[in-house]
Parts: structure tokens; C-alpha cells; sequence
């Protein structure tokens, strides 16, 4: 491993680290500011990303402080993987797999009854599988801190821990997109579609940057470009970290696109105004005047999507 051509890139994707988590600490700000009512479970899950987030970008600030500080100009050093490489790396396989369950949280009660696990079943598979592999190859790399060990390991550890990751990255944003657009298809107000139209670009959106550096870095590790696809793995868990707290701190911008003259807003559901509809069955009141036959109509609740709140998932209420 080079200074240039090797670790060079190691440096580049240190820094964007550094940037990415910069972003990070203040979206966990705010959401702690404007979403205090959430449920503990959801403000420990954040607290818990936040904090590991933290202890990653610690670590990288370690591995560049190691080999061109307090190593520097030793090129032996260069044939070593220091421990606090694989130590960011299982860092990184927690925060991914806790935001990678976080949303098939959501698509579990999104999801119909009788097709919950059988959405929900692959993905988690998947994560595990993911969680597995990544594992492997940290112990790999903590029993033989060789730099050849990268290489060594490319076949039956790195490439299915890359792949399974993208894998469920991309069940998990179809999941998504297809309830989404299930629901929006079925509903008969302009706003409300437009809302849930906004929800799945927003998943994609969320899918895009991540699946694009996990995708980048299954191409250098098939090009055997190791020290470039560890560069890549950096960013992976820092991506993941931001994409909570940006999904979280969404609500109150797609909470104020549902207001309107005929929407009353509370804090987690658009509660859209029941139209009555005259039965076709002829009743009449005893002035002569049809009946009007009042509908369920469906309550969209704009946390169910890109977070989890107290209230979750799609609720049905009876207006009276």
C-alpha cells in the first residue's frame, strides 16, 4: 500500500467523513428540539447513532493520525492494518444494520396483515447476513493485520458483505415506494397524493447516495482496488447515520404541505374532513331530505413512512 496511490484515498474519504458527521451532530440537534413527544424508543435509537457516529469518526481521525503522524516516513508501517481499521468497520456494520432495521420496522407496519413477514422476512435476512459477513471480516482482519489480508479476504468475506448490503438496500427502498404508491393510488384527494408522492421521492432520494458509494465499492473490490473500497466503507456508516436524523426532521415540512381549508392538522396524522355521500338506497329523514352515508376515510399518518413515532403506521377513524 502506497502513500499515494494507496493511501491517499484513504485520506481523501477520512475527510469527507469528518464533513459528513459535521452535518450529522446538528440534524440530531434539531430533531431533539422539535421532536420531543416521540417515543423513547425512537430518541435512544438516534442518541445510540449519533453516539456511534461519533466513536467512528474518532476512529478514522486515529487510523490518519497513526499512519502519517506518529508513523510518518516509516513505509513499513504502510504493510500493517491498524487496529483501529477493523475496529471502524464494525463500528460501521452497527449503525448500518440498526438503520437498515429501523425501516423495515416501518414497512413491517405498513404492510397488510397477511404479507407483513413475507415483505419484512428478506430484508432482515438480508441485514443479518450482511451483519455476518462484515464480521467475518473484521475478526479476519484483527487475527492477520497483514495489508495483504484485504486481498486474501476479497472472495468469501468482503464482496458478500458489500453485496447482501445493497441487496437490502434496495428491497428496502422498492418496500417502501410500492406501499407508498399503493396507498396514494387509492386515495381520492389531490393533496393527499401529493404528499405520499413526496414520501417516495424522498425514499429514493434516501436510497440514491448510499446505494451509489456501496455500488462504487463492490466495483473496486471486483477491480481488486482494496485500499480504494476501504476509503469507500469509511462513508458507509456516516451516510446511514445522516439519513435518520434527515428522515426524521422531515415531518414538519410534509406536515405543513397537508394543510389546507379542508384538512385539520394534528401532531402525527393528517386528519382529512369526511364528505358525505347520499346512499343509493333511498333513505330518507322524515322531512323528505336524503340521508347522507358517512365513509371511513383513511387518516395518513406522514411519520409512518420515513420514521417511526408514537403513531404509526396507516389508522382508520369513524367521523361522526
Amino acid at each position: 500500500m502506497g502513500i499515494s496511490s494507496g493511501f491517499g484515498s484513504v485520506l481523501l474519504e477520512g475527510l469527507v467523513c469528518t464533513m459528513l458527521w459535521h452535518n450529522n451532530s446538528p440534524g440530531t440537534y434539531m430533531y431533539y428540539i422539535h421532536y420531543s413527544e416521540d417515543a423513547s424508543t425512537t430518541k435512544f435509537l438516534v442518541i445510540a447513532i449519533w453516539i456511534l457516529d461519533i466513536l467512528h469518526a474518532s476512529l478514522i481521525c486515529h487510523i490518519l493520525y497513526h499512519y502519517l503522524i506518529t508513523n510518518y516516513g516509516a513505509l513499513t508501517s504502510l504493510e500493517h492494518l491498524v487496529w483501529s481499521m477493523p475496529a471502524s468497520h464494525v463500528v460501521n456494520l452497527l449503525v448500518v444494520a440498526a438503520v437498515q432495521c429501523f425501516f423495515a420496522y416501518q414497512i413491517y407496519y405498513l404492510c397488510r396483515p397477511r404479507v407483513k413477514w413475507l415483505v419484512t422476512a428478506p430484508i432482515i435476512l438480508l441485514v443479518l447476513t450482511h451483519f455476518g459477513f462484515g464480521m467475518e471480516v473484521a475478526v479476519l482482519i484483527f487475527v492477520n493485520n497483514e495489508s495483504s489480508t484485504l486481498s486474501k479476504i476479497t472472495s468469501y468475506a468482503s464482496i458478500p458483505c458489500v453485496a447482501t448490503r445493497v441487496l437490502a438496500e434496495v428491497l428496502i427502498t422498492l418496500s417502501l415506494c410500492i406501499l407508498v404508491y399503493d396507498k396514494g393510488s387509492r386515495s381520492v384527494f389531490p393533496r393527499t397524493k401529493r404528499l405520499l408522492n413526496t414520501l417516495i421521492i424522498y425514499a429514493i432520494n434516501r436510497c440514491f447516495l448510499v446505494l451509489l458509494v456501496a455500488l462504487a465499492e463492490l466495483v473496486v473490490i471486483l477491480c481488486n482496488k482494496d485500499v480504494w473500497a476501504m476509503g469507500f466503507e469509511i462513508n458507509i456508516g456516516t451516510l446511514y447515520a445522516n439519513s435518520l436524523p434527515a428522515s426524521l426532521n422531515t415531518r414538519k415540512y410534509l406536515r405543513s404541505q397537508g394543510l389546507g381549508p379542508r384538512s385539520v392538522l394534528s401532531n402525527d396524522v393528517v386528519h382529512i374532513v369526511v364528505l358525505p355521500k347520499f346512499s343509493r338506497d333511498g333513505k330518507t329523514s322524515k322531512d323528505g331530505q336524503r340521508q347522507p352515508d358517512l365513509r371511513e376515510v383513511a387518516l395518513i399518518d406522514v411519520a409512518a413512512v420515513p420514521v417511526l413515532d408514537k403513531t404509526t403506521g396507516l389508522r382508520r377513524k369513524r367521523e361522526v
